[in-house]
């Protein structure tokens, strides 16, 4: 299993530990990773299984951000695809999308 790796050139603007909550059945299940967002893309890896997501920016619709017991960041791809993450970085995941370009929906 490789692990996350920069492309040449590319900048690396923010790393966290998050969860991304994926559906499973009727229920979503949260997976431990560590979320990537570069100048060129975003990317979830978990460890143990390796890269859960990976999105060009151009590829990423925007972002939204719900604020309950924890705020959560969906992101949107423009496939129709959404990643629901939450843990502690979600601010900075936020402030790291607007830096690479990605705007708030």
């Amino acid at each position: 299993m490789a692990k996350f790796q920069l492309e040449p050139g590319e900048t690396l603007i923010g790393k966290g530990q998050m969860a991304l909550h994926q559906r499973q059945f009727l229920n979503t299940k949260p997976f431990s990773g560590t979320i990537y967002v570069t100048d060129r893309r975003a990317c979830f890896y978990i460890s143990m299984v390796g890269l859960e997501m990976d999105l060009p920016i151009s590829d990423i619709k925007g972002f939204s951000v719900k604020k309950a017991l924890l705020t959560s960041v969906t992101v949107y791809s423009r496939a129709g695809e959404s990643y629901l993450f939450t843990g502690f970085p979600a601010k900075k995941l936020q402030d790291w999308l607007r830096q690479a370009g990605v705007s708030q929906i």
